[in-house]
């Protein structure tokens, strides 16, 4: 007996635009924040937990650009942040810019679930 399974519809391509929002808007939304805050005079953790929700939302806002596959265009648009931020918005701080890439990456992966549920 042999189980037969139905194709898989094919998955669309990488779309460039949909990777440079996540590059740009992941840069955008974390520099604003950090630069905000920091003049604010607020704590270090106030800093990086305000930091880390903006990288988040650049992720779930990646999820309504692009739809169908948003956690790897995140994924790749904000670790391609990475050494963007290392060397311009903290500088020498690279443990701080991966932790922030990587939060762009789970916020599209966050926001890819929560649109294939609502959408099955």
């Amino acid at each position: 007996m042999s189980q037969t399974r139905t194709p898989r519809p094919p998955r669309p391509p990488l779309r460039v635009t949909a990777i440079l929002f996540s590059f740009a808007l992941n840069l955008f939304l974390v520099s604003t924040v950090f630069i905000v805050s920091g003049n604010w005079g607020l704590s270090r953790n106030v800093i990086v937990g305000a930091v880390l929700i903006a990288a988040v939302a650049a992720g779930v806002l990646t999820t309504f650009y692009v739809g169908a596959r948003s956690g790897i265009h995140a994924f790749v648009g904000g670790l391609a942040s990475v050494p963007v931020l290392a060397l311009f918005v903290f500088p020498g701080n690279w443990s701080f810019a991966i932790l922030a890439g990587s939060f762009c990456a789970l916020g599209g992966i966050v926001g890819e679930v929560f649109q294939r549920r609502r959408g099955a």
